[in-house]
């Protein structure tokens, strides 16, 4: 296979170290040769000038809903024809890998619908991020993902209810006869979740234990969605790898998280667009006035956990209301504005998602051996975080050596 040779771009690997311009990266296959300034040229090689652009890791959303459209109303599914939530999936993969996202991770799709797009884009079938998915979330009756609606209707496709440690294991073990690349659960209350207050702890950490078990002894790793602090540092007990949201995590939690090396992924930008658009855009009542009360918190927590030491990934929760696929990028802006340095911003979706994914040996940074995910930016996001908001400005997108999207190169 050819040898590509990226020339002239300032290269910003997402390790957090300097940037290097004028710098050339060699691919050849799927996989990064050399990366760096002074490199030789092969004579065949197949030479991308970008000079005057920013050179990036792929960059990586730790937390969507790959069917979920953005509607006001999450329960809005409700009414769509199967058919209809699998096609949102594909158009909203593409819409990703447009913008810059090369992987993402389903925190949760109807049916098996995370896990078909995932093994479509894997064997071509489709266009899209590599996808890393859950299954069914798995949710205590009454919890967070227990669509029973104080209505009557229901809506058996998103989760996989289980109460008690034996269903609990058995849940587990479900999700993962079913292909799921780790386990997702809820250990306290939600936004979009009509009858539970955010803090409410959901599970006990012998459930959540049994979990955790199960999947670690398949070599996987367990997300918990979790706002309040009980059920934050009861996850962080029974072994759960990455907190979800952690809105309300206190410093307790924050200690107990740093130690545990484990993750938050506060997807800032979910509760934003819920209070920014408020009632009058067909948004529940319920949910506006839950996120109105963990909005600023969430911001105020999540750096102080960085602060502390936790490694924090950006996620963005894509599919929650107004909060479209695509416009991922405005997670890493949020994480400007809440006190982070541009460069840190951008490890935080770079290395640090890698890690969070557990693939810090494939892909995160832009370094020889890793698959070749990069993207050619238009600007300097170290100076202006905001130029990786404007699909525009992604000139290029990489995936394992293939170019994806071409605009202008």
């Amino acid at each position: 296979m050819t040898t590509k040779a990226i020339i002239g771009a300032r290269l910003i690997d997402g390790t957090g170290k300097k940037p290097v311009d004028e710098a050339v990266v060699l691919i050849k296959d799927k996989l990064i040769m050399e990366a760096g300034k002074g490199i030789d040229i092969p004579k065949d090689a197949e030479v991308i000038n970008a000079e005057g652009k920013s050179l990036l890791p792929g960059l990586i959303d730790s937390h969507v809903h790959i069917c979920s459209n953005g509607d006001p109303n999450i329960l809005s599914s409700l009414s769509y024809r199967k058919g209809m939530m699998q096609l949102f999936g594909y158009r909203n993969g593409v819409n990703d890998l447009e913008s810059g996202f090369t992987t993402i991770r389903d925190m949760g799709a109807p049916y098996d619908y995370g896990l078909s797009l995932r093994d479509a884009v894997r064997t071509g079938v489709v266009k899209g991020p590599r996808i890393l998915a859950c299954g069914n979330i798995i949710s205590m009756t009454g919890g967070h993902a227990d669509f029973h609606l104080p209505s009557g209707i229901s809506f058996d496709g998103m989760s996989r209810l289980a109460d008690g440690v034996a269903d609990c294991r058995k849940a587990a073990r479900e999700q993962l006869r079913s292909g799921a690349d780790f386990l997702k659960i809820c250990s306290s209350g939600g936004v979009m979740s009509p009858t539970d207050p955010v803090d409410t702890p959901q599970f006990t950490v012998e459930e959540i234990k049994a979990i955790t078990y199960e999947a670690a002894c398949v070599g996987r790793r367990v997300a918990s969605h979790a706002h309040g602090a009980t059920g934050i540092k009861n996850a962080i007990e029974a072994g759960v790898t990455t907190i979800e949201h952690g809105s309300l995590i206190d410093e307790e939690g924050m200690k107990m998280l740093k130690e545990a090396e484990g993750f938050l992924v506060p997807t800032l930008v979910a509760g934003w667009n819920i209070v920014e658009h408020g009632l009058e855009s067909g948004i529940p009542k319920y949910a506006v006035d839950k996120a109105d009360e963990i909005a600023h918190e969430v911001r105020k927590n999540a750096y102080k956990a960085y602060k502390m030491g936790v490694k924090v990934a950006v996620g963005t929760d894509a599919g929650t209301p107004f909060n479209l696929h695509g416009n991922n990028a405005q997670e890493i802006i949020h994480f400007v504005d809440m006190g982070l340095k541009p460069m840190e911003a951008i490890v935080a979706a770079t290395k640090t998602g890698s890690e969070c994914l557990g693939l810090e040996k494939m892909i995160g940074t832009v370094e020889k051996g890793k698959l070749a995910d990069l993207i050619l930016v238009d600007g300097d996001p170290l100076k202006d975080i905001k130029v990786l908001g404007v699909k525009e400005n992604i000139k290029l997108v990489m995936k394992e050596g293939t170019v994806e999207v071409n605009r202008g190169i």
